[in-house]
């Protein structure tokens, strides 16, 4: 039609190559990680443990810098969280000090960069919105809830 953009339509989107940025241009696309998780591999948000001194913030900036080996440039969209994952942990794994955890989610802005290919093949995917659910556990897509919401399927590259 008329007024309307033909679809961005690259090599990568022929592969299925979700390794690459080239793909999906027409769409925002969101990094996930494969992390082990007690004996689970899990697709997830990058995340870390928080360190005392640090804003809920600059966390996410160390996650982002020290996952890229500061290979990526990106523009977080303000100091407070968009989104919030907490699960108790089972049990036997819980301890008078620490009975779960609370996962907080930073929208930002991929400016430029990408990750080092060599080092994680096939443990990150770049996905769009509608390919989140190929990877996440659907209570953990849930909670991230408002941050999917926001984000859309058009517009500039997130991380």
């Amino acid at each position: 039609p008329e007024g309307i953009p033909p679809l961005q339509f690259c090599n990568a989107d022929k592969r299925n190559d979700r390794t690459s940025l080239n793909r999906k241009l027409d769409r925002n696309l969101v990094l996930l990680v494969k992390e082990n998780i007690g004996n689970q591999d899990l697709w997830l948000l990058p995340q870390a443990e928080w360190q005392a001194g640090e804003t809920l913030r600059s966390t996410a900036e160390r996650i982002l810098a020290t996952l890229s080996g500061n290979q990526i440039k990106a523009k977080f969209l303000g100091n407070a969280p968009c989104g919030l994952y907490k699960y108790k942990f089972p049990r036997a794994l819980r301890t008078e000090d620490s009975v779960g955890v609370k996962i907080f989610f930073f929208k930002a802005l991929l400016q430029s960069g990408d990750l080092p290919k060599a080092e994680r093949r096939g443990e990150y995917v770049w996905v769009s919105k509608g390919e989140m659910g190929d990877y996440l556990k659907p209570e953990y897509l849930k909670k991230m809830g408002l941050c999917c919401k926001q984000m859309g399927d058009g517009g500039g590259r997130r991380t």
